[in-house]
């Protein structure tokens, strides 16, 4: 037993350094023209179709706290196998062309165009057992997923993902107690008939048979083979994950330590275009041995067992191989029409990723507190200074007082601003007035009044506080705000303050003119009113790729607070978010004019630093 796998083995890798000594430079070649061209071709018409299923359901973009109702949707459904099934007709196109090589290589027959051309004409078999094939691995994976609801509970630490869970909980249950009865079984079910088509794509390539006559010859072929199959495709799954992780974490440190050596005045466009050349190049490579790889073990293992069930297809090779194949009209005219489409899509998308690195960024500066630290915090004073500075926007907090007047303060009592032990909602307005007069400030004015001096000048951004469990401030700043004919923003971490809100100005004219905005203190967890409010403001701790793509891809703005230095307004600037609450507006202006200020070059090396230290 040893010795004849060890022979084997032997012979394998001997068969293994054949091929490539002898047909190496033109399969890395096929198998680079294929790439391109499904690149160019089918990649754009995989994001169209993708993007008009999810519109379909309603979604808007991928990173969504969503996605798990999507998926549990039909056009989820859908969007999964197509997905799937463009990887699969891509990976099945490079496989079939280097199956085809590998197949002249046994007959002694070398032109890699007549390959390419028989790869052609198979295009349409190929997709089609990638479509089949894709459906064999999705729905193996939505019943494993219905049937492992309990996982995601005990694996899941994030408790944003939880959350979210928690939302669909009686559709998972649903799903699992339908098929966690028949559930299994279908599952090794479709991993059996999965395993039985593995080699249909040689016999695709080689053979001129319809599509379910090669799927059946797949499956006679495949009779006592499947623990082997099964093996050898988690042996390669296992050293592809782990040589894609160690060369990605390589790659990511490598840019790492580039970015940290390079200043952005030493990288010209020559540089950019060489390191990018560079990285296409080692990726190109490894991908292709990879193919390769996956390809030689498939073609040598169906020779093999074609040997021993004494059968030959040599004659069929040469036949086939042998054939003057061109390419029919009707399909040539239908690669130039997606060609165009896919051209169109791509200089879209392209160009929308460019810009996102490369063009300045259009980043809000807001007041913290009527002015930061230009004048006493919430002051008249503070918020002249700012209209001075032709700020868009400033905050400013507002409590009611016991007499229902909107007070324009922050804490709950007076202790820190003036000393006084007045406790705000328990006070009259005239108090609070007095108290600030004792301490030597001038007397504040409640919000109407702040309204008739902003008018016009400056956008206020109204974040509501209470310290009781009245929402009795709610109608009174409606109240305020019914004659006043500019926008605002009304801003509040409390979620009962926010959801009220939107309940009195729902269907109003008001509606048209009160943006809405939720201060997230904590990092973690969302709520329906965080993912239905306007803008979020949010904390510098918050801030991650996934929950910036989300809460922007459904249309929010993101504004981070409180931003008191330089050096977090570039990094800021460079995250793409859309705004800073800043005690320090002077400092945070100049450093927007200089970063607006810099190349091209400049933009692109500074957001991949930014956003590699995500």
């Amino acid at each position: 037993m040893l010795p004849n796998l060890l022979h084997r083995i032997r012979h394998f890798v001997y068969y293994l350094a054949s091929s490539l000594k002898n047909r190496g430079i033109a399969m890395f070649g096929a198998y680079l023209l294929v790439q391109a061209s499904w690149l160019a071709i089918f990649a754009p018409l995989s994001i169209v179709v993708s993007e008009a299923l999810m519109s379909w359901y309603g979604l808007k973009g991928v990173a969504n706290q969503e996605l798990l109702a999507f998926f549990l949707s039909p056009s989820g459904y859908l969007f999964a196998i197509w997905l799937v099934a463009m990887a699969l007709f891509n990976f099945f196109l490079q496989q079939g062309a280097l199956t085809l090589l590998l197949a002249q290589h046994e007959v002694n027959k070398r032109s890699v165009s007549q390959a390419i051309r028989l790869l052609v004409n198979r295009a349409w078999t190929i997709a089609r057992l990638a479509f089949l094939q894709s459906a064999l691995l999705i729905s193996i994976s939505c019943t494993l997923l219905f049937i492992g609801r309990w996982l995601f509970g005990l694996m899941l630490a994030d408790w944003d993902i939880n959350y979210y869970l928690d939302q669909q909980r009686n559709q998972l249950w649903f799903y699992f107690a339908a098929l966690s009865i028949g559930g299994l079984p279908l599952a090794v079910w479709l991993g059996a008939k999965w395993l039985n088509w593995w080699f249909a794509l040689p016999f695709c390539m080689l053979q001129k048979k319809p599509l379910l006559a090669q799927l059946k010859d797949s499956t006679q072929l495949s009779i006592g083979q499947r623990k082997l199959i099964l093996c050898l495709n988690l042996a390669w799954f296992a050293l592809r994950t782990s040589v894609f992780i160690a060369v990605i974490a390589g790659f990511i440190w490598l840019l790492r330590i580039s970015l940290n050596w390079w200043a952005p005045e030493d990288v010209t466009p020559l540089v950019l275009f060489l390191f990018s050349a560079t990285v296409l190049a080692g990726g190109s490579v490894l991908s292709f041995l990879d193919t390769w790889l996956y390809a030689s073990i498939q073609f040598y293992l169906f020779k093999v067992l074609l040997k021993q069930h004494k059968e030959s297809v040599s004659k069929q090779h040469q036949q086939v191989l042998n054939e003057n194949h061109r390419v029919h009209l009707g399909l040539r005219l239908m690669f130039i029409a997606v060609l165009l489409l896919g051209a169109s899509e791509m200089k879209e998308e392209i160009g929308a990723f460019s810009q996102r690195f490369s063009e300045p960024s259009s980043m809000l500066v807001m007041g913290h507190r009527a002015g930061g630290w230009l004048a006493l915090e919430n002051s008249l004073e503070g918020l002249q200074k700012s209209i001075n500075l032709e700020l868009p926007v400033t905050e400013v907090d507002v409590q009611l007082t016991a007499d229902g007047q909107i007070a324009v303060v922050h804490d709950r009592d007076l202790r820190r601003l003036t000393g006084s032990d007045l406790v705000v909602p328990e006070s009259s307005f005239a108090q609070i007035q007095q108290a600030f007069v004792d301490a030597g400030f001038s007397q504040p004015q409640a919000l109407p009044y702040w309204l008739e001096k902003s008018a016009n000048k400056i956008t206020l951004n109204i974040e509501l506080k209470r310290y009781n469990n009245s929402l009795a401030l709610v109608p009174a700043l409606l109240e305020s705000l019914k004659e006043y004919p500019y926008p605002v923003i009304i801003s509040s971490l409390d979620i009962e303050l926010l959801e009220e809100l939107k309940l009195q100005i729902s269907g109003t004219e008001l509606a048209n003119r009160i943006s809405t905005a939720f201060i997230a203190a904590a990092s973690f967890g969302e709520s329906a009113v965080q993912q239905n409010v306007d803008m979020l403001i949010v904390n510098q701790q918050w801030v991650n790729a996934w929950r910036l793509f989300s809460a922007q891809q459904r249309g929010q703005e993101v504004h981070v607070w409180t931003v008191n230095n330089a050096a977090d307004v570039e990094r800021l600037y460079y995250l793409r978010v859309n705004g800073v609450v800043t005690d320090s507006p002077i400092m945070a202006l100049e450093t927007l004019e200089r970063l607006n200020g810099l190349s091209d070059v400049d933009h692109i090396v500074n957001s991949l630093r930014y956003w590699l230290a995500l």
